[in-house]
């Protein structure tokens, strides 16, 4: 398995792909809020850990992005028209800086659970499509 540097630069480098794709410059994910820009700044650019507020943000301001793919590298690009996440609008954390960190209801059981529900939803559907 490759290691978590080598994996967090992938996750770095497809984030940098999508905004330069959608022409969206770190300044406006910030959305006008001076820390954050600084601190996306640093993950993206100068190799600083990337936080699950970067991600969420990255997401907010480009929502035809698959996190699946941002994240993981895995499937296309962008969502498919008509789809959607199930859970996707119960999941808060504007202000939330690191998985790990409790900020309101955003935990990392919380992100952990979801997440394994959605390979558990992945794989059945790779099972269907298999038969």
């Amino acid at each position: 398995m490759e290691d978590y540097k080598e994996l967090a630069d992938d996750v770095r480098d497809r984030i940098n792909a999508t905004l330069k794709d959608k022409g969206i410059t770190q300044n406006q994910v910030a959305a006008g809020d001076t820390p954050a820009q600084k601190r996306i700044n640093s993950q993206l650019s100068h190799g600083s850990n990337i936080t699950l507020d970067t991600v969420l943000r990255i997401l907010d301001a480009c929502p035809d992005i698959s996190a699946d793919w941002l994240l993981r590298g895995s499937g296309d690009m962008y969502v498919t028209a008509g789809t959607s996440v199930t859970g996707a609008n119960n999941v808060t954390g504007r202000s939330a800086t690191v998985i790990g960190q409790k900020v309101g209801t955003l935990t990392e059981d919380f992100v952990r659970e979801l997440i394994a529900e959605k390979d558990k939803q992945i794989r059945m559907l790779i099972e269907k499509i298999g038969k």
